[in-house]
């Protein structure tokens, strides 16, 4: 392939014409795979470098930015290590495509995002690489459960709240069968533990989730029964109750009493 045409293209990125950005990013979208090594790491940084760009300010370009994250998907395993490298410097725009490029990849990003989420150091970095492994619909997932759930006891907010979220996603589509009794009692009490989390996002998060895995069968009757009545305590039904003050767990609370039926 000619090196001046790639060079030629990557240049584009750097304008700020939709028309030119549009054109890089179509020639990237059919030539992206076949790229040799370097090649195809600076069309990746290049790609990846759009997700920064706000699209508040730029609503003309968001269509744009979604293609740049199918291109990155077409190319599956091989882009996985340079996304999961980018999320280490990046900023609440860029995440939310890093993150949902990786769960779109699908099954190949599992074992990477696993290692991601048990090793990383950054809260942040580590909320976002649960995010991906939610967007996951592959019961395959079901292997990163452990680092999921090892996630609800972490110090950092962010983190408590999108590990009970993320154990919400992945009961919707991994089926109860896939565990053993035991694992899925280590799961419920897991969860169970933050339904008196300081935090109401994470408490929130947790009724909900717990509501889906009733939902999903991952519960026994004397579990579900326990959801039931930590849901109507959040609501104050009763007079030994009083309502949670805050109103997102109490709406999560009442959409947990409907999946349970």
């Amino acid at each position: 392939m000619d090196e001046t045409k790639v060079d030629s293209v990557l240049e584009d990125f750097a304008s700020t014409d939709p028309a030119r950005l549009a054109r890089a990013v179509d020639w990237l979208d059919g030539h992206l795979a076949g790229l040799p090594d370097a090649g195809f790491r600076a069309a990746v940084e290049a790609l990846c470098g759009l997700f920064f760009i706000d699209t508040f300010d730029r609503p003309e370009l968001e269509p744009l930015l979604a293609r740049a994250e199918s291109t990155l998907v077409i190319c599956g395993p091989r882009v996985i290590p340079q996304l999961l490298s980018f999320m280490k410097g990046s900023d609440i725009k860029s995440h939310f495509y890093l993150a949902r490029s990786l769960g779109r990849i699908g099954t190949p990003a599992i074992e990477p995002l696993r290692r991601f989420v048990a090793t990383e150091d950054d809260p942040y970095c580590r909320t976002f690489g649960l995010f991906a492994l939610g967007k996951i619909r592959d019961p395959e997932v079901h292997a990163a459960l452990p680092e999921v759930a090892g996630c609800l006891m972490h110090p950092d907010r962010e983190v408590r709240d999108s590990a009970a979220r993320t154990l919400g996603r992945i009961v919707e589509v991994v089926p109860a069968s896939l565990l053993s009794e035991r694992r899925r009692t280590e799961l419920f009490d897991a969860l169970a533990r933050c339904l008196s989390d300081a935090q109401p996002v994470v408490r929130a998060k947790t009724i909900r989730s717990l509501g889906k895995m009733g939902a999903a069968g991952y519960l026994s009757p004397a579990q579900v029964e326990t959801t039931r009545l930590a849901a109507h305590a959040m609501l104050g039904h009763g007079e030994r109750y009083e309502w949670d003050l805050a109103y997102i767990v109490r709406r999560e609370a009442l959409e947990a009493l409907r999946l349970l039926g």
